[in-house]
């Protein structure tokens, strides 16, 4: 389930706690929508307590957000006493490296939407750090953001896109996908499956090349 940002942080906790009958179908807890003017820290209350709880943590870092690097920094290392369990978006880290190295030695995996932020940056700004942040070895999946809401591109069209921009081969995507299922919070059998699933599909495509 996912807080509103632009809502106070007594709002989200009125969720959450009406929300806690019902936390055998919740995995995670998240936040997203407007962030100007609303840090991650503005919530600490209420995540520190789902992390108490044993939820799975996570929230919107936006592209190019006003003061998004500290966003970020907060989000990978001050929400609920030690970060998130992932960010959502992030790209920014790109620039720091600072932020590059925290969210390496946190283990945080983002989830990254290539067409939805062509809305804020050009193909020539994108691709550069989509690649930054893969090279440095984060665990950055592609994902497709709001399709039906936004832009209409879902998870194919984003990884052909990433693909194009990034010079990604078809091991990249490979291990893009890996990096989906890995930072997912599925159960650790399901996450097996998957991943010997995207093996055989691999192996089976390069043996008829």
């Amino acid at each position: 389930m996912c807080f509103l940002r632009d809502l106070s942080p007594e709002s989200a906790m009125e969720h959450y706690k009406a929300a806690l009958p019902y936390r055998d179908i919740i995995v995670g807890i998240g936040l997203d929508s407007n962030e100007e003017d609303r840090p991650p820290a503005l919530f600490e209350e209420v995540f520190s307590l789902a992390r108490h709880d044993g939820f799975k943590l996570t929230m919107h870092c936006d592209v190019d957000s006003k003061n998004t690097h500290d966003h970020i920094r907060q989000a990978a290392s001050v929400v609920a006493g030690q970060g998130l369990d992932r960010i959502d978006h992030g790209l920014n880290a790109a620039e720091e490296q600072g932020l590059i190295n925290l969210i390496l030695k946190r283990d945080i995996g983002m989830t990254i939407c290539p067409w939805s932020y062509l809305r804020h940056t050009t193909h020539a700004e994108l691709g550069p750090k989509i690649r930054v942040l893969y090279d440095a070895g984060i665990k950055i999946s592609i994902n497709s953001d709001d399709p039906a809401y936004m832009e209409d591109c879902w998870i194919l069209e984003n990884m052909l896109l990433a693909k194009h921009l990034c010079g990604f081969d078809d091991r990249d995507i490979v291990v893009l996908a890996n990096n989906a299922v890995n930072i997912s919070w599925a159960k650790p059998a399901v996450k097996e499956d998957i991943l010997q699933e995207i093996g055989l599909v691999y192996d089976r495509f390069h043996s008829a090349q």
